[in-house]
């Protein structure tokens, strides 16, 4: 029994000795592997000094704008960034912006993945999410044909003119009873009107009120799309912002997909052929069956969230920044009245 015992004792430490050597020979041949390993080196555009974990984050202000300015005026236009553990690119001019966003735009067109994409409601069904696919030409076909056509436009002037008739209007009123204005929540509700009316025919001074609440939904997912997407920076504990932010970016979600559901079910039951909106057009191409790209319900209501956050939020901040600098270069601003 004694010597069964050893015999048994012997074996189980030659089995460790054999896994032992095996382990130090797998650790080895992996550091002498990078050791001797040549890197190519990667002809990267200029980078400021980082720090550890944080990378150029500390580099950045509460003021963005500036901060990428005053970094542009020192290392050049084109800069790698690195936020923590995410990796960017920052453009500073248009020249630039030109290269990357037209001349070689098949080579930057695909993104990384957002985050936690797969834990919403939409998932990456939409545009801004999609990675470089069928879906995503087809979108991008789609906005060009029929959303951004010549006829389109032409077609929503009278929208436009209207709501800037009345947003000059309340601005006069402003004026002249010398009380302070909040441009930037009338130039929303003005281009959140004009959205909403070309593609769902609705406004916010409609009986309804669902195009203030898309509004609001639209501020609300701006917010909170940020806060989740600032997980990427953290690396391992990315996690973080999705424990944090998560449940209320699903809600923001899930209340904007009811208002919808219930347009598109307007639309479907009471269609407008002889006026269509982009719904009815969108509708027209998700009950084809022949189409290129056969797109599901939750594909379109994606699609016309990131239209919304695509047509409301960015025009804003355009017209807000167009405004400042006319204001900021007296002679441009009075260039432009001659001009009207």
């Amino acid at each position: 029994m004694a010597v069964h015992r050893l015999l048994n004792i012997a074996t189980i430490i030659d089995i460790q000795y054999y896994f032992l050597c095996f382990l130090l020979y797998f650790l080895s041949t992996l550091l002498l592997m990078s050791f001797f390993k040549t890197k190519t080196p990667l002809n990267l555009p200029p980078s400021p000094p980082t720090l550890p974990n944080k990378g150029h984050l500390h580099l950045l202000g509460p003021s963005l704008f500036q901060s990428f300015h005053n970094l542009s005026n020192k290392y050049g236009p084109l800069l790698d960034l690195r936020l923590g553990a995410s990796r960017c690119l920052s453009i500073s001019t248009a020249s630039m912006a030109t290269e990357i966003f037209k001349t070689n735009d098949l080579v930057f067109v695909n993104r990384p993945s957002f985050a936690f994409a797969d834990k919403f409601p939409y998932k990456n069904y939409g545009i801004f999410v999609a990675p470089y696919g069928d879906c995503w030409r087809f979108f991008k076909k789609l906005c060009k044909n029929e959303l951004l056509s010549a006829h389109q436009v032409e077609k929503s002037r009278d929208i436009r003119r209207e709501e800037m008739i009345r947003f000059l209007h309340i601005v006069l009123e402003s004026g002249k009873k010398k009380q302070v204005l909040d441009m930037s929540s009338e130039l929303m509700k003005s281009t959140n009107n004009t959205t909403c009316s070309v593609v769902m025919s609705i406004r916010c001074s409609d009986d309804n009120d669902e195009a203030e609440k898309i509004r609001q939904l639209v501020k609300e997912t701006t917010e909170i799309s940020a806060k989740v997407s600032f997980g990427d920076v953290l690396g391992p504990l990315r996690f973080l912002a999705f424990w944090f932010y998560g449940k209320q970016a699903i809600d923001v979600i899930l209340r904007y997909d009811e208002i919808l559901e219930r347009v598109l079910k307007q639309h479907e039951e009471n269609p407008n052929v002889e006026n269509e909106d982009f719904v009815d057009i969108l509708l027209k191409v998700y009950r084809d069956d022949k189409v290129e790209f056969k797109i599901n319900r939750t594909n379109l209501k994606a699609f016309l969230l990131d239209i919304f956050i695509g047509g409301t939020a960015t025009s804003v901040e355009t017209l807000q920044w167009t405004i400042a600098e006319l204001i900021n270069h007296p002679d441009v601003f009075n260039k432009v009245r001659e001009e009207i």
